[in-house]
């Protein structure tokens, strides 16, 4: 198979030489390490793809925003630079501007797993939010949510009132903790993650909200860090776990776009799993390491309820005046039935950390019924 638009584009920019590119090797760009999470199954979806097409799909990996940066991972996986990879939608709300307005969802559905395949399911069926994908020419495949996130901070003391959050310079890549953020007089700063550790360390910010793995299986923000507040604002649940070029997508045969889906349903809960699992473990090796965790005291809890409680501060009105969202109560009551569909389907399993388990869930549930012959094919 060949994928001529893209080709084109990468020479011109100096990326890869069509002279010596093989015709059936695609690019596949992450903005993060190879050791991050989302990284490790990018890396697992290629090697399965590889593997399965015997050879007809396989992928070059760029890593570390080695290929475009953090920002600029969809509009380069859209315009052909890249023909797959992953874009924390966080980074580019002009482009993903639903995916964003619905963050504040984590303060509501709490279950990182629940709120996980709900935002998934609703990426894959939803027509405004399939629109968004087909705008900027990518296909979006499953879901993930990180755990709540914890404040690392590299502050004289720890951060446990709310007292504290004035004028603290806090990275957050946008939505509703961002918004929670300065409610609570801080300053929201919103960064990539691989920019953190510098930015910690050269007080650029006081704090980074990102999750716990981030401190030493992930990252080693520990090393710049002096404390962690559990402060369980919203994990990270708005980016679908992979995106591949439209062009390209259309390119492949059936078979090979039903080994797609069913590569990325297993994908989706073995990311949700690791993230599951590490969150705990990170934390303890921190500790061990003599880092200070703390609790927030009574006056952050308060402040982060009574935001939560004044409509999850004012979700709907941000919908409409900062992401466009024309019928706010329509677009959170459409999200909802996603929500509440996966909440029960999640807590009725025996172990939601059981890999088998959680695939066939996603594939009864949200896969099955996604025929690849048409999905992103009109």
């Amino acid at each position: 198979m060949k994928f001529t638009k893209a080709l084109k584009l990468a020479t011109a920019i100096g990326l890869v030489s069509a002279a010596t590119a093989s015709a059936e090797t695609y690019r596949l760009t992450n903005y993060s390490p190879p050791t991050e999470a989302a990284s490790i199954h990018q890396q697992y979806i290629a090697d399965q793809l590889k593997e399965r097409t015997n050879g007809a799909i396989t992928y070059e990996m760029f890593f570390a925003s080695s290929l475009v940066p953090a920002k600029e991972q969809m509009n380069a996986i859209g315009n052909g630079v890249a023909h797959a990879g992953f874009q924390p939608m966080g980074y580019v709300p002009s482009d993903a501007p639903l995916n964003n307005a619905v963050t504040g969802y984590g303060f509501i559905e709490t279950n990182p797993t629940a709120i996980a395949m709900a935002f998934a399911d609703w990426t894959m069926h939803n027509a405004d939010a399939m629109a968004q994908y087909e705008k900027v020419n990518v296909v979006p495949f499953g879901g993930f949510s990180t755990p709540t996130y914890p404040l690392i901070c590299n502050t004289p003391e720890p951060i446990t009132s709310a007292e504290q959050m004035k004028g603290l310079k806090v990275r957050f890549p946008g939505g509703a903790n961002a918004l929670l953020t300065t409610e609570m007089g801080g300053v929201a700063v919103n960064i990539p993650g691989n920019e953190i550790y510098q930015a910690l360390q050269t007080g650029a910010i006081d704090c980074a909200g990102i999750l716990a793995a981030w401190l030493n299986i992930d990252n080693s923000l520990q090393e710049v860090s002096t404390s962690v507040t559990l402060a369980n604002f919203t994990g990270s649940f708005n980016s679908p776990l992979h995106l591949v070029n439209r062009d390209f997508w259309k390119s492949l045969t059936d078979e090979q776009r039903g080994i797609y889906l069913d590569i990325t349903a297993r994908a989706t809960a073995k990311m949700q799993i690791l993230f599951n699992t590490n969150d705990q473990k990170a934390i303890d090796m921190a500790r061990e390491k003599g880092l200070k965790i703390v609790e927030p005291d009574d006056s952050f809890k308060a402040a982060v309820k009574a935001w939560v409680d004044n409509g999850v501060g004012d979700m709907k009105g941000v919908a409409k005046a900062t992401y466009g969202v024309e019928d706010p109560d329509k677009f959170f009551a459409d999200f909802d039935v996603y929500v509440k569909k996966w909440g029960p389907l999640v807590r009725g399993m025996a172990d939601v950390n059981d890999e088998d388990a959680l695939t066939q869930l996603i594939k009864d549930n949200m896969y099955n019924d996604i025929d690849p012959a048409t999905y992103f094919m009109n």
